[in-house]
């Protein structure tokens, strides 16, 4: 396959899993399991993402994550932190590095992306009932930073290193 195919691939799993666990939260929760597995092992086992990788981006989105919801921004369906959210997570940390690879080379550019996108997939999880807020506008004001933050984050994780005294 190609490299436009990977990505093709990559962002459909991930968005078709977006879908189940938004919108079907607990009551898809395996059809979000399975989506999730297929979106790891394609990333892993055929893309060749690196695991590590996969698991520093998660890591950074549940932190981000968890820092909005002590804030108070967003209240999400089924729990503190439901499993269906973790599930998204992990589904970005390894649909990024196929799909968005791109991006690298842009980090400004990368940075907007994902303080214009981020936002816009909260608004439409709370339009399918898969969360409750206060305040539209500090819940997109929050995670166009969050989302901004991850992009800057995802960028530096992606780019190569440099070698001491280059």
């Amino acid at each position: 396959m190609t490299s436009i195919q990977h990505k093709i691939v990559s962002f459909i799993l991930f968005n078709a899993l977006w879908f189940s666990a938004v919108a079907g939260r607990d009551s898809y929760i395996i059809l979000s399991g399975v989506l999730l597995a297929l979106q790891f092992v394609y990333s892993v086992g055929v893309v060749k993402v690196s695991w590590t990788l996969i698991l520093r981006l998660f890591a950074v989105g549940l932190l981000l994550e968890a820092i909005s919801i002590s804030l108070g921004v967003i209240d999400f369906a089924g729990g503190y932190f439901p499993l269906w959210l973790a599930m998204l997570w992990l589904g970005f940390s390894s649909m990024a590095p196929v799909a968005l690879d791109w991006l690298v080379p842009k980090p400004i550019f990368a940075v907007l992306v994902g303080a214009v996108s981020g936002p816009v997939t909260y608004v439409a999880g709370v339009k399918l009932n898969a969360a409750t807020i206060d305040s539209m506008p500090l819940v997109i004001a929050c995670y166009a930073v969050i989302w901004g933050l991850m992009m800057a984050y995802f960028v530096f994780s992606m780019s190569p290193k440099k070698e001491s005294g280059e």
